[in-house]
């Protein structure tokens, strides 16, 4: 009898604890979702490789996966919701998109108004760091720093971060990069990516061994050959929108020692094209677990 009494005391109890924990999670006003988010430890990729290893054996045989903005279908974009949701479905990188902040912080985000993405009509390049901590995904998710990404994932798995900038600015968001890369030792984990040469020569100045993809922007097929062959040669991977690469300039990037990256995939034809047609090196996917699957399956 006392036996019974005491085992019901305990369900009494948890389900008194499950309670409180409820109303104190509606009481702050944070979803459900977004707190077991938070409170659960950060998932490590599978058969995780050195940034070394893989990019050295990206072929149209083992292409590299890169988790363009998490898991953009159904998550926010940069959210650790999409993050986990990549990295459970097989990613080995999940990208991010930085900008500097107007106190020189560095802000995930693909835009640099946040209206598209949060609802807020903030923009990251005007605000403050004050300002922006108080902005949040459409999941609840604050707008998160790099140093918050770095902290959450550490070395569980591999980053493809692209710096971000308007036109006309400077080569300041590949210094505050650099700068955090070092801080937070992160140089063997990741690819940095960029638009813009002058920045690109900035970042690998600072960190010589970091592996660069270059985010090629054309037209014709022409010009396109004139930016590979003028390419610096410490470029690991040329990138071209997927629609634009040809098996001519495939076979040119090969040629001048570069990895082919191609951008965006979104549906089985677009893996088909990018990985059975041209053979690229490596791809960025909206859908991880999908493209993992066909190449397991096209092998």
């Amino acid at each position: 009898m006392m036996e019974y009494i005491t085992n019901k005391g305990k369900i009494m109890l948890k389900k008194k604890f499950i309670a409180l924990l409820l109303f104190f999670t509606v009481l702050l006003g944070l979803p459900i979702s977004l707190t077991n988010v938070a409170a659960a430890a950060a998932p490590k990729a599978k058969n995780l490789t050195s940034v070394t290893q893989s990019v050295n054996h990206a072929s149209p045989e083992t292409p590299i996966i890169f988790s363009h903005r998490g898991s953009p279908y159904n998550n926010p974009d940069h959210s650790f919701s999409g993050y986990n949701r990549a990295i459970k479905d097989g990613t080995q990188y999940i990208e991010q998109d930085v900008w500097l902040s107007k106190d020189n912080k560095l802000y995930v985000s693909h835009d640099d108004n946040l209206k598209k993405s949060t609802g807020s009509n903030v923009t990251i390049s005007k605000s403050t760091s004050a300002e922006l901590d108080k902005v949040k995904l459409r999941n609840g998710e604050k707008l998160h720093q790099l140093k918050d990404v770095f902290n959450r994932y550490g070395k569980k798995v591999h980053y493809i971060i692209e710096t971000k900038k308007n036109a006309g600015d400077n080569t300041d968001t590949e210094k505050a990069l650099a700068k955090e890369i070092k801080k937070y030792n992160m140089k063997n984990n990741l690819i940095m990516q960029d638009e813009s040469i002058p920045g690109i020569k900035i970042f690998h100045k600072s960190l010589k061994n970091v592996p660069i993809l270059w985010l090629l922007d054309s037209v014709t097929e022409r010009q396109y050959s004139e930016e590979i062959e003028n390419a610096p040669r410490y470029i690991k991977f040329v990138s071209i929108r997927l629609e634009q690469w040809t098996p001519k300039l495939i076979k040119l990037a090969h040629k001048n020692g570069f990895k082919t990256n191609g951008w965006i995939i979104n549906t089985y034809n677009d893996n088909y094209n990018a990985l059975n047609t041209l053979k690229l090196d490596s791809v960025f996917t909206n859908n991880t677990k999908e493209t993992a699957h066909l190449i397991d399956k096209w092998k």
